[in-house]
Protein backbone atom coordinates (compact mmCIF):
# COMPACT_ATOMS: atom_id res chain seq x y z
CA UNK A 1 0.00 0.00 0.00
CA UNK A 2 1.28 3.49 -0.85
CA UNK A 3 2.08 5.91 1.99
CA UNK A 4 -0.59 8.59 2.41
CA UNK A 5 1.66 11.35 1.01
CA UNK A 6 2.59 9.29 -2.08
CA UNK A 7 -1.06 8.35 -2.61
CA UNK A 8 -2.11 12.00 -2.59
CA UNK A 9 0.58 12.86 -5.15
CA UNK A 10 -0.51 9.91 -7.29
CA UNK A 11 -4.19 10.89 -7.21
CA UNK A 12 -3.40 14.53 -7.99
CA UNK A 13 -1.28 13.53 -10.98
CA UNK A 14 -4.05 11.27 -12.22
CA UNK A 15 -6.62 14.04 -11.99
CA UNK A 16 -4.36 16.39 -13.97
CA UNK A 17 -3.95 13.76 -16.67
CA UNK A 18 -7.73 13.24 -16.90
CA UNK A 19 -8.31 16.98 -17.16
CA UNK A 20 -5.75 17.23 -19.95
CA UNK A 21 -7.67 14.52 -21.85
CA UNK A 22 -10.90 16.55 -21.71
CA UNK A 23 -12.64 14.54 -18.94
CA UNK A 24 -14.33 16.80 -16.44
CA UNK A 25 -13.41 15.87 -12.89
CA UNK A 26 -15.26 17.35 -9.93
CA UNK A 27 -12.80 17.97 -7.09
CA UNK A 28 -13.94 18.11 -3.48
CA UNK A 29 -14.63 21.68 -2.43
CA UNK A 30 -12.38 23.18 0.26
CA UNK A 31 -13.86 23.53 3.71
CA UNK A 32 -16.11 26.60 3.51
CA UNK A 33 -15.65 29.59 5.73
CA UNK A 34 -18.27 29.84 8.48
CA UNK A 35 -21.28 31.80 7.33
CA UNK A 36 -21.59 35.30 8.71
CA UNK A 37 -24.40 35.69 11.21
CA UNK A 38 -27.57 37.26 9.76
CA UNK A 39 -27.83 41.01 10.03
CA UNK A 40 -30.73 42.11 12.16
CA UNK A 41 -33.61 43.17 9.96
CA UNK A 42 -32.52 41.11 6.95
CA UNK A 43 -34.92 38.45 5.69
CA UNK A 44 -33.56 34.92 5.37
CA UNK A 45 -34.26 32.90 2.23
CA UNK A 46 -37.55 30.95 2.48
CA UNK A 47 -37.21 27.15 2.77
CA UNK A 48 -37.49 25.20 -0.49
CA UNK A 49 -40.84 23.45 -0.56
CA UNK A 50 -41.43 20.17 -2.36
CA UNK A 51 -43.85 20.28 -5.27
CA UNK A 52 -47.04 18.22 -5.26
CA UNK A 53 -45.46 15.98 -7.89
CA UNK A 54 -42.37 15.36 -5.72
CA UNK A 55 -44.52 14.54 -2.71
CA UNK A 56 -46.66 12.12 -4.74
CA UNK A 57 -43.57 10.43 -6.20
CA UNK A 58 -42.13 9.89 -2.72
CA UNK A 59 -45.42 8.38 -1.54
CA UNK A 60 -45.64 5.80 -4.36
CA UNK A 61 -41.95 4.79 -4.51
CA UNK A 62 -41.52 1.56 -2.50
CA UNK A 63 -39.30 1.43 0.57
CA UNK A 64 -39.34 -2.36 0.78
CA UNK A 65 -40.73 -5.63 -0.57
CA UNK A 66 -42.79 -8.38 1.05
CA UNK A 67 -41.80 -11.91 0.00
CA UNK A 68 -43.14 -15.32 0.96
CA UNK A 69 -41.28 -18.59 0.60
CA UNK A 70 -43.27 -21.70 -0.44
CA UNK A 71 -45.16 -23.42 2.39
CA UNK A 72 -44.24 -20.61 4.78
CA UNK A 73 -46.55 -18.59 7.01
CA UNK A 74 -43.99 -15.87 7.66
CA UNK A 75 -43.61 -12.87 5.39
CA UNK A 76 -40.11 -11.53 4.84
CA UNK A 77 -39.72 -7.74 4.70
CA UNK A 78 -36.81 -7.00 2.37
CA UNK A 79 -35.19 -3.58 1.95
CA UNK A 80 -34.37 -2.16 -1.50
CA UNK A 81 -30.85 -3.63 -1.40
CA UNK A 82 -32.29 -7.13 -0.98
CA UNK A 83 -31.40 -7.50 2.71
CA UNK A 84 -33.91 -8.99 5.16
CA UNK A 85 -35.21 -6.29 7.49
CA UNK A 86 -37.93 -8.17 9.41
CA UNK A 87 -39.86 -11.44 9.67
CA UNK A 88 -43.62 -10.92 9.93
CA UNK A 89 -45.79 -13.82 11.17
CA UNK A 90 -48.93 -14.40 9.08
CA UNK A 91 -50.61 -17.56 10.42
CA UNK A 92 -52.86 -19.36 7.92
CA UNK A 93 -52.13 -16.83 5.16
CA UNK A 94 -53.78 -17.90 1.91
CA UNK A 95 -50.59 -17.94 -0.18
CA UNK A 96 -48.37 -15.07 -1.24
CA UNK A 97 -50.64 -13.45 -3.82
CA UNK A 98 -50.40 -9.64 -3.43
CA UNK A 99 -54.14 -9.43 -4.12
CA UNK A 100 -54.91 -10.90 -0.69
CA UNK A 101 -52.84 -8.63 1.56
CA UNK A 102 -52.10 -4.97 2.27
CA UNK A 103 -49.40 -3.18 4.27
CA UNK A 104 -51.58 -0.84 6.34
CA UNK A 105 -48.84 1.55 7.38
CA UNK A 106 -45.62 3.18 6.26
CA UNK A 107 -42.12 1.80 6.69
CA UNK A 108 -38.56 3.02 6.24
CA UNK A 109 -35.29 1.26 6.99
CA UNK A 110 -34.68 1.00 10.72
CA UNK A 111 -38.36 1.19 11.65
CA UNK A 112 -40.68 -1.48 13.03
CA UNK A 113 -42.47 -3.47 10.32
CA UNK A 114 -45.92 -2.13 9.41
CA UNK A 115 -49.17 -3.92 10.20
CA UNK A 116 -50.05 -6.41 7.44
CA UNK A 117 -53.70 -7.14 6.69
CA UNK A 118 -54.23 -10.45 4.88
CA UNK A 119 -56.76 -13.08 3.90
CA UNK A 120 -56.79 -16.44 5.65
CA UNK A 121 -58.79 -19.48 4.57
CA UNK A 122 -58.14 -21.84 7.50
CA UNK A 123 -59.70 -22.78 9.79
CA UNK A 124 -62.27 -20.16 8.74
CA UNK A 125 -62.25 -17.55 6.00
CA UNK A 126 -61.26 -14.27 7.61
CA UNK A 127 -59.29 -11.07 7.28
CA UNK A 128 -56.50 -11.02 9.83
CA UNK A 129 -53.75 -8.72 11.02
CA UNK A 130 -50.11 -9.58 11.53
CA UNK A 131 -50.65 -8.33 15.07
CA UNK A 132 -52.64 -11.52 15.67
CA UNK A 133 -56.13 -10.00 15.57
CA UNK A 134 -59.01 -11.27 13.43
CA UNK A 135 -60.52 -8.13 11.90
CA UNK A 136 -63.56 -9.77 10.34
CA UNK A 137 -64.65 -13.29 9.46
CA UNK A 138 -67.08 -14.69 6.91
CA UNK A 139 -69.74 -17.41 7.09
CA UNK A 140 -69.31 -20.61 5.13
CA UNK A 141 -71.75 -19.27 2.52
CA UNK A 142 -69.34 -16.47 1.52
CA UNK A 143 -65.95 -16.56 -0.16
CA UNK A 144 -63.25 -13.97 0.44
CA UNK A 145 -61.88 -12.62 -2.88
CA UNK A 146 -59.19 -10.03 -2.25
CA UNK A 147 -57.85 -6.81 -0.72
CA UNK A 148 -56.42 -3.60 -2.14
CA UNK A 149 -55.23 -0.52 -0.28
CA UNK A 150 -53.68 2.92 -0.52
CA UNK A 151 -49.87 2.96 -0.52
CA UNK A 152 -48.52 3.20 3.03
CA UNK A 153 -51.92 4.01 4.52
CA UNK A 154 -54.51 2.05 6.52
CA UNK A 155 -57.25 2.74 3.93
CA UNK A 156 -58.30 -0.49 2.21
CA UNK A 157 -61.08 -2.25 0.34
CA UNK A 158 -62.04 -5.91 0.11
CA UNK A 159 -64.55 -8.10 -1.70
CA UNK A 160 -66.49 -11.25 -0.86
CA UNK A 161 -68.89 -13.34 -2.91
CA UNK A 162 -71.86 -15.57 -2.25
CA UNK A 163 -74.24 -17.38 -4.62
CA UNK A 164 -77.88 -16.73 -5.45
CA UNK A 165 -79.65 -18.93 -8.02
CA UNK A 166 -76.32 -20.31 -9.20
CA UNK A 167 -74.64 -16.97 -9.94
CA UNK A 168 -72.12 -15.07 -7.83
CA UNK A 169 -73.13 -11.99 -5.87
CA UNK A 170 -70.18 -9.67 -5.14
CA UNK A 171 -70.02 -7.25 -2.23
CA UNK A 172 -67.39 -4.54 -1.78
CA UNK A 173 -66.32 -3.12 1.59
CA UNK A 174 -64.05 -0.19 2.45
CA UNK A 175 -62.54 1.14 5.64
CA UNK A 176 -59.47 0.76 7.84
CA UNK A 177 -58.30 -2.13 10.01
CA UNK A 178 -60.10 -0.49 12.94
CA UNK A 179 -63.43 -0.08 11.15
CA UNK A 180 -63.84 -3.28 9.12
CA UNK A 181 -65.58 -5.31 11.80
CA UNK A 182 -69.32 -4.94 11.45
CA UNK A 183 -69.10 -2.58 8.46
CA UNK A 184 -71.69 -2.75 5.69
CA UNK A 185 -70.86 -3.21 2.03
CA UNK A 186 -70.94 -0.05 -0.07
CA UNK A 187 -71.69 -1.82 -3.36
CA UNK A 188 -73.27 -5.11 -4.41
CA UNK A 189 -73.57 -6.68 -7.86
CA UNK A 190 -74.60 -9.98 -9.44
CA UNK A 191 -73.44 -11.14 -12.88
CA UNK A 192 -76.10 -13.58 -14.09
CA UNK A 193 -74.61 -13.88 -17.59
CA UNK A 194 -70.85 -14.51 -17.40
CA UNK A 195 -70.41 -15.19 -13.68
CA UNK A 196 -67.74 -12.50 -13.22
CA UNK A 197 -66.97 -11.25 -9.70
CA UNK A 198 -65.75 -7.89 -8.37
CA UNK A 199 -62.19 -7.36 -7.13
CA UNK A 200 -60.72 -4.09 -5.77
CA UNK A 201 -57.40 -3.12 -7.38
CA UNK A 202 -56.61 0.27 -5.79
CA UNK A 203 -57.90 2.72 -3.20
CA UNK A 204 -57.93 6.52 -3.33
CA UNK A 205 -57.36 7.86 0.18
CA UNK A 206 -56.97 11.05 2.17
CA UNK A 207 -55.70 11.20 5.73
CA UNK A 208 -55.65 7.41 5.91
CA UNK A 209 -59.37 7.12 5.07
CA UNK A 210 -60.73 5.62 1.82
CA UNK A 211 -62.29 8.16 -0.55
CA UNK A 212 -62.89 5.90 -3.53
CA UNK A 213 -62.25 2.37 -4.80
CA UNK A 214 -61.00 1.22 -8.20
CA UNK A 215 -62.33 -2.27 -9.00
CA UNK A 216 -62.64 -4.74 -11.86
CA UNK A 217 -64.81 -7.65 -12.96
CA UNK A 218 -62.65 -10.76 -12.89
CA UNK A 219 -63.18 -14.38 -13.88
CA UNK A 220 -63.40 -16.72 -10.91
CA UNK A 221 -63.36 -20.49 -11.00
CA UNK A 222 -62.02 -20.39 -14.56
CA UNK A 223 -58.57 -21.77 -15.23
CA UNK A 224 -56.44 -24.08 -17.27
CA UNK A 225 -52.86 -25.24 -17.50
CA UNK A 226 -52.25 -23.07 -20.57
CA UNK A 227 -54.01 -19.91 -19.38
CA UNK A 228 -51.31 -17.23 -19.27
CA UNK A 229 -53.01 -13.96 -18.33
CA UNK A 230 -55.82 -13.10 -15.91
CA UNK A 231 -59.26 -12.39 -17.39
CA UNK A 232 -60.53 -9.01 -16.16
CA UNK A 233 -63.33 -7.05 -17.79
CA UNK A 234 -63.19 -3.26 -17.59
CA UNK A 235 -62.17 -0.87 -14.81
CA UNK A 236 -64.56 1.05 -12.55
CA UNK A 237 -64.36 3.70 -9.84
CA UNK A 238 -66.75 4.05 -6.93
CA UNK A 239 -66.59 7.47 -5.27
CA UNK A 240 -67.24 6.91 -1.57
CA UNK A 241 -67.73 10.63 -0.95
CA UNK A 242 -70.58 11.02 -3.47
CA UNK A 243 -71.86 7.48 -4.02
CA UNK A 244 -71.24 7.78 -7.76
CA UNK A 245 -70.12 4.68 -9.66
CA UNK A 246 -68.37 5.19 -13.02
CA UNK A 247 -66.69 3.17 -15.75
CA UNK A 248 -63.08 4.06 -16.67
CA UNK A 249 -62.48 1.20 -19.14
CA UNK A 250 -65.21 -0.69 -20.96
CA UNK A 251 -65.70 -4.48 -20.62
CA UNK A 252 -64.03 -5.12 -23.99
CA UNK A 253 -60.79 -4.22 -22.27
CA UNK A 254 -58.92 -6.94 -20.38
CA UNK A 255 -57.49 -4.86 -17.52
CA UNK A 256 -53.87 -5.72 -16.67
CA UNK A 257 -52.67 -3.07 -14.22
CA UNK A 258 -52.98 0.46 -12.79
CA UNK A 259 -50.18 2.92 -12.07
CA UNK A 260 -49.23 3.76 -8.45
CA UNK A 261 -50.44 7.35 -8.88
CA UNK A 262 -53.76 6.07 -10.33
CA UNK A 263 -53.40 8.04 -13.59
CA UNK A 264 -52.72 5.18 -16.03
CA UNK A 265 -54.34 1.81 -16.67
CA UNK A 266 -53.09 -1.01 -18.87
CA UNK A 267 -55.32 -3.29 -20.90
CA UNK A 268 -55.42 -5.69 -23.82
CA UNK A 269 -58.44 -5.91 -26.10
CA UNK A 270 -60.31 -9.21 -25.90
CA UNK A 271 -61.12 -9.34 -29.61
CA UNK A 272 -57.51 -9.69 -30.75
CA UNK A 273 -56.58 -12.98 -29.12
CA UNK A 274 -52.83 -13.50 -29.15
CA UNK A 275 -52.33 -10.57 -31.50
CA UNK A 276 -53.59 -7.86 -29.13
CA UNK A 277 -50.81 -5.53 -27.96
CA UNK A 278 -50.45 -3.88 -24.57
CA UNK A 279 -52.24 -0.54 -24.42
CA UNK A 280 -51.91 2.17 -21.78
CA UNK A 281 -54.96 4.36 -21.13
CA UNK A 282 -54.35 7.84 -19.74
CA UNK A 283 -57.33 8.10 -17.40
CA UNK A 284 -57.39 11.90 -17.18
CA UNK A 285 -57.96 12.56 -20.88
CA UNK A 286 -58.69 9.18 -22.48
CA UNK A 287 -55.62 9.15 -24.74
CA UNK A 288 -53.97 5.82 -25.57
CA UNK A 289 -50.41 4.58 -25.92
CA UNK A 290 -49.95 1.26 -27.72
CA UNK A 291 -46.84 -0.91 -27.64
CA UNK A 292 -46.35 -3.02 -30.77
CA UNK A 293 -45.86 -6.70 -30.00
CA UNK A 294 -42.47 -8.36 -30.25
CA UNK A 295 -42.18 -10.12 -33.61
CA UNK A 296 -42.00 -13.55 -31.93
CA UNK A 297 -45.04 -13.01 -29.67
CA UNK A 298 -48.02 -15.22 -30.47
CA UNK A 299 -49.64 -15.40 -27.00
CA UNK A 300 -50.36 -11.72 -26.51
CA UNK A 301 -49.47 -9.47 -23.56
CA UNK A 302 -50.41 -9.00 -19.91
CA UNK A 303 -49.30 -8.39 -16.31
CA UNK A 304 -48.47 -4.70 -16.67
CA UNK A 305 -46.79 -2.65 -13.92
CA UNK A 306 -45.73 1.01 -13.83
CA UNK A 307 -42.78 3.01 -12.56
CA UNK A 308 -43.44 5.40 -9.64
CA UNK A 309 -43.32 8.41 -11.98
CA UNK A 310 -45.66 6.63 -14.48
CA UNK A 311 -43.23 7.29 -17.35
CA UNK A 312 -42.46 3.60 -17.89
CA UNK A 313 -44.47 0.40 -18.03
CA UNK A 314 -43.23 -3.18 -17.90
CA UNK A 315 -45.27 -6.15 -19.05
CA UNK A 316 -45.11 -9.79 -20.11
CA UNK A 317 -45.33 -11.10 -23.66
CA UNK A 318 -45.01 -14.75 -24.62
CA UNK A 319 -44.91 -17.37 -27.32
CA UNK A 320 -45.36 -21.13 -27.22
CA UNK A 321 -47.30 -23.25 -24.76
CA UNK A 322 -47.14 -23.81 -21.01
CA UNK A 323 -48.10 -27.45 -21.58
CA UNK A 324 -45.07 -28.48 -23.64
CA UNK A 325 -44.57 -27.89 -27.35
CA UNK A 326 -43.75 -25.44 -28.74
CA UNK A 327 -41.48 -24.26 -25.91
CA UNK A 328 -42.94 -21.50 -23.76
CA UNK A 329 -40.86 -18.34 -24.13
CA UNK A 330 -41.79 -15.42 -21.86
CA UNK A 331 -40.20 -12.02 -22.36
CA UNK A 332 -40.32 -8.95 -20.10
CA UNK A 333 -40.62 -5.71 -22.07
CA UNK A 334 -40.33 -2.11 -20.85
CA UNK A 335 -41.71 0.91 -22.70
CA UNK A 336 -42.25 4.65 -22.55
CA UNK A 337 -45.87 5.39 -21.61
CA UNK A 338 -45.94 8.66 -23.56
CA UNK A 339 -44.37 7.65 -26.89
CA UNK A 340 -45.01 3.91 -27.02
CA UNK A 341 -41.31 3.24 -27.66
CA UNK A 342 -40.01 -0.09 -26.33
CA UNK A 343 -36.91 0.66 -24.24
CA UNK A 344 -35.71 -2.75 -23.04
CA UNK A 345 -36.38 -6.49 -23.14
CA UNK A 346 -35.35 -9.40 -20.92
CA UNK A 347 -35.69 -13.06 -21.92
CA UNK A 348 -35.81 -16.18 -19.78
CA UNK A 349 -32.17 -17.04 -20.48
CA UNK A 350 -31.04 -13.88 -18.68
CA UNK A 351 -33.49 -14.63 -15.87
CA UNK A 352 -32.18 -18.19 -15.43
CA UNK A 353 -28.59 -16.96 -15.25
CA UNK A 354 -29.48 -14.34 -12.64
CA UNK A 355 -31.41 -16.87 -10.54
CA UNK A 356 -28.65 -19.48 -10.82
CA UNK A 357 -31.00 -22.06 -12.33
CA UNK A 358 -30.74 -24.21 -15.42
CA UNK A 359 -34.12 -23.07 -16.72
CA UNK A 360 -36.90 -20.55 -16.08
CA UNK A 361 -40.36 -21.86 -16.91
CA UNK A 362 -42.34 -18.75 -15.93
CA UNK A 363 -41.74 -15.10 -15.13
CA UNK A 364 -43.67 -11.86 -14.89
CA UNK A 365 -43.00 -8.26 -13.80
CA UNK A 366 -44.48 -7.47 -10.38
CA UNK A 367 -43.52 -3.81 -9.95
CA UNK A 368 -40.78 -1.17 -10.00
CA UNK A 369 -38.36 -0.65 -7.11
CA UNK A 370 -37.66 2.81 -8.53
CA UNK A 371 -37.99 4.49 -11.93
CA UNK A 372 -35.09 2.47 -13.36
CA UNK A 373 -35.49 -0.96 -11.74
CA UNK A 374 -38.10 -3.61 -12.53
CA UNK A 375 -38.83 -6.38 -10.02
CA UNK A 376 -39.51 -9.73 -11.71
CA UNK A 377 -40.90 -12.94 -10.22
CA UNK A 378 -39.41 -16.06 -11.82
CA UNK A 379 -40.01 -19.77 -11.35
CA UNK A 380 -37.76 -22.70 -12.12
CA UNK A 381 -38.49 -26.18 -13.41
CA UNK A 382 -40.39 -26.88 -10.19
CA UNK A 383 -43.13 -24.30 -9.49
CA UNK A 384 -42.03 -24.09 -5.85
CA UNK A 385 -38.61 -22.87 -7.00
CA UNK A 386 -39.30 -19.15 -7.02
CA UNK A 387 -37.22 -16.00 -6.73
CA UNK A 388 -37.39 -12.25 -7.23
CA UNK A 389 -35.01 -10.72 -9.77
CA UNK A 390 -33.88 -7.11 -10.12
CA UNK A 391 -33.81 -5.82 -13.71
CA UNK A 392 -31.68 -2.65 -13.76
CA UNK A 393 -32.64 -0.69 -16.89
CA UNK A 394 -29.83 1.87 -16.61
CA UNK A 395 -27.14 -0.82 -16.41
CA UNK A 396 -29.05 -3.29 -18.62
CA UNK A 397 -28.34 -6.03 -16.07
CA UNK A 398 -30.33 -8.65 -14.18
CA UNK A 399 -29.50 -9.91 -10.69
CA UNK A 400 -30.99 -11.96 -7.88
CA UNK A 401 -32.94 -9.80 -5.41
CA UNK A 402 -34.35 -12.34 -2.93
CA UNK A 403 -35.87 -15.81 -2.75
CA UNK A 404 -39.62 -16.33 -2.54
CA UNK A 405 -42.71 -15.04 -4.33
CA UNK A 406 -43.83 -11.42 -4.45
CA UNK A 407 -46.47 -10.51 -1.86
CA UNK A 408 -46.50 -6.73 -2.13
CA UNK A 409 -44.65 -3.47 -1.53
CA UNK A 410 -44.32 -1.33 1.57
CA UNK A 411 -44.04 2.45 1.30
CA UNK A 412 -42.44 5.28 3.30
Amino acid sequence: MLPKKSLLIFVAAGLLALTACGIRVELASPTPEPAAPPVEGEESAPPVEESAEEIMLAQVTPSGVLALNPNSQTLVLVDLQGAEAAMIPAPDIAGGDPRILHAAGSWSAGQTAPQIIYGAFMPQQAVRSSSGATLTSFPATETFMGIAGAAGQPALALSVISYTEGFPVSRLFAGTPDSLAGSASFYESQDSQMGMVLLPVAVKAAGGQPQGVWYIQTAWGIGGVDLIYPINRGLYFYDLTTGENGMALNPDCNFQGISPDLTLAACVQFNGGGSSPMTVHHLSDGTLTTFALNAATDRGAGYAVFSPDSQRAAWLEASGSLTGEPEFKPIIRVGDTASGAVLAEMDKTAAAQAAGWGIVTWMKPVGFLDNQTVLVEARGEDWSTVALLKYDLAANSVGLFHSGSFSGFVYP
